[in-house]
């Protein structure tokens, strides 16, 4: 049986998307909380905010949204370090494939209820 999308779940699912997407939109170059670029704890708290998206995406039946969440997790966990380690990069896009990351957030498909 297929989950049911409260109303309150599909305007956290909105909210999330959209924070999610301007979050990583500025890749390679870096991930941004507002208008600058993201700390560590708020990288920190942005892993917070992602693990809600991915309970909200469960709930929604939204098993298609893994690789874009993955991908968000990639980057929020890794741009911290890179932060701390700066000086030995020329750029954030040369620390990403240098880890073999993602250069770009794939966006997830729309879900049936948009």
């Amino acid at each position: 049986m297929e989950p049911v999308a409260t109303e309150a779940d599909r305007e956290r699912y909105h909210d999330g998307r959209k924070w999610l997407d301007y979050s990583v939109h500025e890749l390679p170059a870096g991930v941004l909380w507002g208008a600058d670029g993201a700390t560590p704890v708020q990288c920190a708290e942005m892993l917070d905010g992602l693990d809600e998206f991915a309970l909200v995406c469960a709930r929604l039946g939204l098993d298609d949204h893994s690789e874009f969440i993955d991908a968000c997790r990639w980057h929020f966990d890794h741009y911290p370090h890179y932060l701390s380690r700066r000086r030995h990069f020329s750029d954030y896009a040369t620390y990403i494939r240098d880890r073999r990351g993602p250069l770009r957030v794939p966006p997830p498909p729309s879900p049936r209820f948009t």
